[in-house]
C-alpha cells in the first residue's frame, strides 16, 4: 500500500467565513516544526502545497525551503483564487466559484502562483485548488500550464457554487479533462483525498438526489458528507474511524491513502479543529499513531504527490479498474 501526506501551507484567517482579497499573515507556517520528530523518525516525506500569500514572504519561504530540505519534501502549489493576482472584484460572494471565473483569469492566477514559487528556485509539479473548488475549467488550466499531479478532488463532496465530486474515484486516476471526476486520458494524474462511501454505490444516489428537485438545496450534499461517507483523515475524525476507512478502502481494492491537513492546524486557535494547545498536541499524536499503524499493518510506503505519477502512468494507455 502507498500513502501520501499533503499539507496546505497557507495564510491565516480562512476559517471565519471571510475571504479577503488583500495581504494576510502566514506565521502559522513556523508551527510546522512541531512535526519534526514524527516526520524524521518515520521517514515521512510530505508534499507542501504553498499558497500565494505564503510564497510572497521571503522569511516564511526560507522556512519552507528548510522544511523541504530537512524532510526531503516536495513543494507544490495551492491556489487561493480569491487573493491571488490578478484580483478582479465582482458581485459574487468570495470565494467566487472557479467555474464562474473565466479560463483566462484562472490561468493568469495560476501563473502568478507558479511564477513566484519558481523565483524561489522550486520546480512545482503538484497542485491543489483552494477549497477543493476544482471543475473542468480549472482542470484544463492545469493541463495547459504543465502540472503533473493534482490533489483537489474530494469524493462525496460538492463544492460551493459548482464542482461536483460526489462520485469521484477514491484511488489515483487519470481523469477526463471535461469531467475530472471521471476516468479519462488526461496528462494530469488526480490523487483524491481519501474519503469513501460507507456503502459502495451510495455516492451515485446522492449525485442523483443533488441534481434532482426531490431534496432542498444542499441537503443531499450534507447527507453525503455527514452520514454516507467515511474519511481516512486524522485531522477530521477519530483514530478508529480513520483506521476503519483504510480497512474499507483496502477491502475494495484501494491501494493509496491520501492524508490532508492545513498548516494552521498546528497553531492553537487558528483553525476551529484545534482551538487550544492540547488539541494541537492531540492531533499530532493521532497523526503519528495513524501513520505508524499504516506502516505496520499494511507495509505502507510514503510517496510525494509527483512520485505517484510514474506508478500510475500505465493506466493512461491501459486503464485498470479504478476504485470508487
Amino acid at each position: 500500500m502507498k500513502y501520501t501526506v499533503t499539507i496546505d501551507v497557507e495564510e491565516e484567517g480562512l476559517f471565519g467565513g471571510v475571504y479577503s482579497t488583500g495581504e494576510a499573515s502566514a506565521n502559522n507556517v513556523y508551527e510546522l516544526d512541531r512535526l519534526d520528530p514524527l516526520f524524521l523518525e518515520q521517514g515521512i516525506r510530505p508534499t507542501l502545497l504553498v499558497s500565494y500569500q505564503v510564497a510572497t514572504k521571503k522569511n516564511i519561504m526560507e522556512k519552507v525551503h528548510n522544511l523541504k530540505n530537512r524532510w526531503n519534501a516536495e513543494v507544490g502549489a495551492h491556489l487561493h483564487h480569491w487573493n491571488t493576482p490578478p484580483i478582479v472584484i465582482d458581485t459574487i460572494p468570495a470565494p467566487a466559484p472557479s467555474e464562474l471565473m473565466s479560463s483566462d483569469l484562472l490561468e493568469a492566477k495560476t501563473h502568478s502562483l507558479l511564477n513566484i514559487l519558481s523565483y524561489s528556485d522550486m520546480a512545482v509539479p503538484s497542485f491543489r485548488m483552494g477549497r477543493f473548488n476544482l471543475g473542468p475549467q480549472m482542470f484544463q488550466v492545469l493541463e495547459k500550464v504543465g502540472i503533473k499531479v493534482d490533489s483537489s478532488v474530494t469524493p462525496l463532496r460538492k463544492a460551493y457554487g459548482g464542482p461536483d465530486h460526489l462520485c469521484a474515484p477514491t484511488d489515483p486516476y487519470f481523469p477526463d479533462s471535461l469531467a475530472p471526476t471521471h476516468v479519462g486520458n488526461s496528462s494530469v494524474l488526480e490523487v483524491p483525498i481519501t474519503i469513501l462511501p460507507l456503502v459502495k454505490g451510495v455516492d451515485r444516489w446522492f449525485e442523483f438526489l443533488s441534481n434532482s428537485s426531490f431534496f432542498p438545496g444542499g441537503a443531499a450534499e450534507w447527507l453525503a458528507m455527514n452520514l454516507a461517507s467515511i474519511a481516512a483523515q486524522p485531522a477530521w475524525v477519530s483514530l478508529n474511524i480513520a483506521k476503519t476507512a483504510v480497512r474499507l478502502h483496502k477491502m475494495r481494492g484501494g491501494d493509496c491513502v491520501t492524508i490532508f491537513f492545513h498548516s494552521s492546524e498546528l497553531a492553537p486557535g487558528l483553525n476551529p479543529l484545534n482551538p487550544a494547545e492540547e488539541d494541537v498536541q492531540r492531533f499530532i499524536k493521532k497523526l503519528g499513531e495513524f501513520i505508524r499503524w499504516l506502516q505496520g499493518s499494511f507495509h505502507a510506503k510514503c510517496y510525494t504527490l509527483s512520485e505517484l505519477y510514474p506508478i500510475y502512468e500505465p493506466q493512461r494507455s491501459a486503464p485498470a479498474d479504478i476504485v470508487s
